[in-house]
C-alpha cells in the first residue's frame, strides 16, 4: 500500500495567513484470489416484526440467500431472527450445506414488535464464540422499524456497539424503508466500525446485501488510523469528513476503519497557517498512517510517516489550486451542507436548509472546475434539494430526511459513488410515471414532476434550467428556458421555445401550441411530467 497526501496549494505567501486543505490517502493493492482471503466470520441480524411483510421480507430473504451461496466451507455464518423475541435460526456453523441454509432462510415468517438489541446482542454472542483474530468478525444487522423492547435509549445501545467494536467484533446496520431511526443506526455503524445503508426499497436489498459482502470479501486491511500533528505554528486542524476522532490537543487520530482491494481512502483536514515569517520549504505538520495489513501468512501492523512541507515565497500569487483537493473539498461541503440543511428543517426552518444547500451550489458555480461532471452532478442535485425544501413538510419527511442524511454519510465517510449510485436510483424511481386515466378534452388542474406538484394557476407558467424559471429543471440536455405552459380561454397550451433537444407531449414532439389534457405526459429532456386533476397523485 501507498501512503502519500496533496495540498490545495503547495505555495504560500510570506508574512500572510491562510486556509489550506490537505488530503491524506492510502492505495491499496488488489485483493488477494479468494482462496487466499481472510475468512469471515458474520451474523445476520434480520427483523421479522409485523411490518416487514410483504416485499420486506421477500427480498431480505433473496438478498440473504445470495449471501450465503457467496460465501465458502472456511467462513462461519449465523443467523438471528427478531420481533419481541429473539430467535437463532442458524447457529454458528460454516458454510457447506448451502441448500440447507437456504431453506431455512426461505421458511422466515414475520409478526410482531421489534427487539432489536436482543437480535443484535445475541448474534455479537454468536460471533464472539468462534472470535479469532485471523478472521474479520462482523454482525450485520437489518431493521425496518424503531427499537421498542429491550434496550431501546439510542446512546446506550451507541455505547454497546463501540464496546464490541474494541472486543473485536464490527457492526454493520441497514435500514429498510422509512420507519427506522437512521441516526441510532448510523451511530451505531459508526461506534461499531462497520458501515451503514440505507435500503429505501425493499427491491435494493438484495443490492445492498451484495455491496457489504463485495466489501468484505476484498479485505486487504483493517484498522486504518490518521494521525496528525501540527507543527506549534499552525493553529487548528478540522477534517470535513466524518470519521471518528479523537485529541490529546497536540495530535488527533481519525478512524477510517477497512481498507479493501484497488481503493483509495481519503481524508480532508484544512490547516489554519498563521504568517509564515521566512521564506522557504517548511514543515507545517507530520502524518502518520497505521494499519493492519492482510496477506496470506496472516495480519501485519504497518506505520508509514510523510512530513507535509510547504513553500513559502515573498509576494507570491497563490498557484491554482489542486483540482483532485479542489473537487473533493466541494463534495464535502456540499454534504455538510446537506447536513445542516437536516437539522434546520427539523427545526421547521426550510428557508434556512434552502439557503444552505443553494450557497453550497453556488461555492460550485464560482470554482474553476464548475464543469466538471461529478460538481454538474452535485449542483444539480443540490439545487433540486433547495427548491424541494421551500415546500417545507410537503417535501421533508422520513423518507426524505433519510436520503439527504444517507447521502451525506455516505459523502463523508469516503463513499461518494453509494450516493451517486443511490441518486441515480432515486431518479429512475422518480421518472416512472404513475399512470393517469388519459381524459380527452378535460383540463387539467396540477401538474407533477419528480415528486412535487403545482396547481396550474398562473396565465403564463416557464420550464426550464434557469432560476427564473416558474418549474425549474436543473438537469442535462434541458435548456435554459425550455417550454412554457400558456391558459388561454380556460384551456392549458404547451409551446417549445426553441430548445435544443425539443419538447415532447406522449412522445410526440411539439412543432406548435398544444392543449394539454388530463393524463398528458410531457417530457423535457431526461424529466417527466405529468398533467392531472387528482391532488392526491404521487409519481
Amino acid at each position: 500500500m501507498q501512503a502519500d497526501f496533496a495540498l490545495e496549494y503547495d505555495v504560500l505567501t510570506l508574512e500572510q495567513s491562510h486556509r489550506l486543505f490537505l488530503m491524506a490517502r492510502l492505495v491499496s493493492g488488489p485483493a488477494q484470489e479468494q482462496s487466499n482471503r481472510r475468512p469471515l466470520n458474520l451474523s445476520l441480524v434480520i427483523d421479522r416484526s409485523g411490518s416487514m411483510g410483504g416485499d420486506k421480507i421477500g427480498y431480505t430473504r433473496q438478498a440473504a440467500q445470495f449471501m450465503v451461496q457467496n460465501l465458502g466451507g472456511r467462513d462461519t455464518l449465523s443467523v438471528v431472527l427478531y420481533n419481541e423475541n429473539v430467535e437463532t435460526l442458524l447457529p454458528p456453523e460454516p458454510v457447506t450445506h448451502k441448500d440447507a441454509i437456504n431453506q431455512k432462510l426461505g421458511a422466515i415468517k414475520v409478526g410482531g414488535m421489534t427487539n432489536l438489541s436482543g437480535g443484535w446482542l445475541q448474534a455479537c454472542t454468536h460471533v464472539a464464540t468462534n472470535l479469532k483474530s485471523d478472521q474479520l468478525n462482523r454482525v450485520i444487522l437489518m431493521t425496518d422499524g424503531l427499537a421498542n423492547r429491550g434496550i431501546t435509549a439510542p446512546g446506550k445501545l451507541v455505547e454497546l456497539a463501540r464496546q464490541k467494536r474494541e472486543e473485536g467484533i464490527s457492526t454493520t446496520t441497514m435500514g429498510l424503508g422509512e420507519d427506522f431511526n437512521e441516526d441510532l443506526l448510523m451511530e451505531m455503524a459508526d461506534a461499531g466500525g462497520g458501515a451503514f445503508y440505507f435500503i429505501e426499497s425493499p427491491e435494493v436489498a438484495p443490492l445492498i446485501f451484495e455491496e457489504e459482502l463485495r466489501g468484505l470479501l476484498n479485505l486487504v486491511g483493517q484498522n486504518l488510523t490518521v494521525t496528525v500533528q501540527p507543527e506549534s505554528e499552525v493553529g487548528g486542524v478540522r477534517q470535513l469528513n466524518a470519521y471518528p476522532m479523537h485529541t490529546n490537543g497536540e495530535v488527533t487520530t481519525f478512524q477510517l476503519g477497512d481498507i479493501f482491494g484497488d481503493e483509495v481512502k481519503s481524508l480532508v483536514l484544512e490547516l489554519s497557517i498563521p504568517a509564515l515569517k521566512a521564506v522557504g520549504n517548511k514543515q507545517i505538520a507530520t502524518l502518520r498512517f497505521e494499519y493492519d495489513e492482510i496477506g496470506p501468512a496472516g495480519a501485519r501492523h504497518q506505520v508509514i510517516e510523510r512530513a507535509v512541507m510547504v513553500n513559502v515565497k515573498p509576494g507570491a500569487e497563490l498557484p491554482a489550486p489542486n483540482p483532485e483537493v479542489r473537487r473533493s473539498v466541494l463534495l464535502l461541503q456540499a454534504a455538510q451542507a446537506r447536513r445542516e440543511a437536516v437539522a434546520a428543517a427539523d427545526k421547521g426552518e426550510f428557508s434556512e436548509a434552502s439557503m444552505l444547500l443553494k450557497r453550497a451550489a453556488e461555492s460550485m458555480d464560482d470554482s474553476a472546475l464548475r464543469n466538471d461532471s461529478a460538481l454538474r452532478d452535485e449542483h444539480e442535485a443540490l439545487m433540486q434539494q433547495a427548491q424541494a425544501m421551500e415546500r417545507g413538510t410537503e417535501f421533508y419527511g422520513s423518507y426524505n430526511r433519510k436520503m439527504m442524511s444517507t447521502q451525506a454519510m455516505y459523502t463523508m465517510t469516503d463513499r461518494h459513488e453509494d450516493t451517486m449510485f443511490m441518486r441515480a436510483r432515486e431518479i429512475e424511481r422518480l421518472l416512472k410515471v404513475a399512470p393517469t386515466e388519459k381524459k380527452r378534452g378535460v383540463v387539467p388542474i396540477y401538474v407533477s414532476w419528480r415528486g412535487q406538484m403545482l396547481k396550474l394557476e398562473r396565465d403564463l407558467m416557464r420550464i426550464g434550467r434557469a432560476p427564473q424559471n416558474e418549474i425549474v429543471l436543473d438537469a442535462k440536455n434541458v435548456s435554459r428556458f425550455h417550454c412554457q405552459i400558456k391558459h388561454d380561454q380556460g384551456q392549458f397550451f404547451l409551446e417549445d421555445l426553441g430548445s435544443t433537444n425539443g419538447t415532447f407531449v406522449n412522445d410526440q414532439p411539439v412543432k406548435a401550441a398544444q392543449m394539454l389534457n388530463v393524463g398528458d405526459v410531457v417530457r423535457v429532456g431526461p424529466e417527466q411530467l405529468v398533467f392531472h386533476d387528482d391532488p392526491n397523485y404521487q409519481m
